[in-house]
């Protein structure tokens, strides 16, 4: 029997995520028929690719030899469906994280559309601070992301996506002077952020250590629609990103105020794994920059 794809892809995910549960998760299928997979390899192959008597799998010097060369197929298999219908070069289960500020604004459309063009593709979404999406993507355990800072890394593609202005925002109700508002004017309210490892967190921060002051009220909460409601009903004030909250802010509900030093932006960057095995994921990429532009043409 000849070497298979599928064996080789097994002994590939085994290699790099360390468990052979963790690859069978995301190869899509049993354990048992992961290590069936591997299994039959090691007698083609006539040779264990894989110690067994730790708590994890360590490759043997066969291993590691074979790994190589299987890296390398799965680096040619992935050109050659490259090539192929665009329509089926995209097939789940394909793992995407998003900070909130793209999905609160994008993500409805993102999936809409893959899921039209790539009706082949599965897709497992997870909502975070981009500092635990990144962390995600260097261990391989999500595809593709959108965040704010991404590692760099030879394995991951890294493209700028958009830049997010940032304002402080309140309520209407919520008296304040006339004027453009300082750190120590600011210092006193509550509060509303994410919390770490959060980079709004580490934003408002840096903000008040600039002209050396701290914030004294500091709430946390992991969802920007909720900090902009609670601004909106006068309980403090919040940092967030213009874009996200423009109709709000159009009707009244939340008023942006006016402040020195300036605030920095936020830079959103799409990132996804280019290393062997991985689907070719330009396609999404390209629909990310689409939805962009679209709604930068709107504004």
């Amino acid at each position: 029997m000849r070497i298979s794809l599928d064996q080789v892809e097994a002994l590939v995910w085994i290699a790099r995520l360390g468990s052979f549960r963790a690859a069978a998760h995301q190869l899509n299928v049993s354990q048992p028929a992961v290590s069936g997979r591997i299994r039959e390899l090691e007698r083609q192959l006539g040779g264990s690719l894989f110690h067994r008597d730790d708590y994890r799998p360590r490759l043997t010097d066969l291993g590691m030899q074979t790994v190589r060369h299987a890296e390398q197929i799965l680096t040619l298999a992935r050109s050659l469906e490259d090539h192929a219908d665009p329509a089926k070069t995209i097939r789940g289960p394909i793992r995407m994280g998003f900070a909130d500020s793209f999905a609160l604004t994008h993500l409805p459309g993102l999936l809409a559309k893959v899921e039209k063009t790539y009706p082949s593709a599965e897709f497992e979404i997870v909502i975070d601070f981009s500092a635990n999406l990144d962390k995600k993507l260097q261990a391989g355990e999500l595809d593709f992301a959108i965040l704010t800072e991404p590692e760099l890394n030879p394995d991951i593609a890294v493209e700028p996506l958009e830049d997010l202005d940032l304002a402080w925002v309140t309520g209407r109700d919520l008296y304040l002077p006339s004027r453009a508002l300082t750190p120590s004017d600011l210092k006193a309210y509550p509060i509303i952020t994410n919390p770490r490892p959060s980079k709004l967190y580490a934003t408002i921060n840096e903000w008040f250590a600039s002209v050396g002051d701290l914030p004294q009220r500091l709430y946390t909460c992991n969802s920007l629609s909720i900090m902009a409601n609670l601004a909106a009903k006068g309980f403090g004030m919040s940092l967030l990103p213009v874009q996200l909250f423009k109709s709000e802010t159009k009707r009244g509900q939340l008023r942006i105020l006016q402040v020195k030093p300036a605030l920095p932006r936020h830079h959103l960057a799409i990132a996804y794994r280019i290393d062997p095995g991985r689907p070719n994921l330009k396609p999404i990429r390209d629909v990310c920059h689409a939805l962009v532009a679209a709604a930068a043409k709107r504004k």
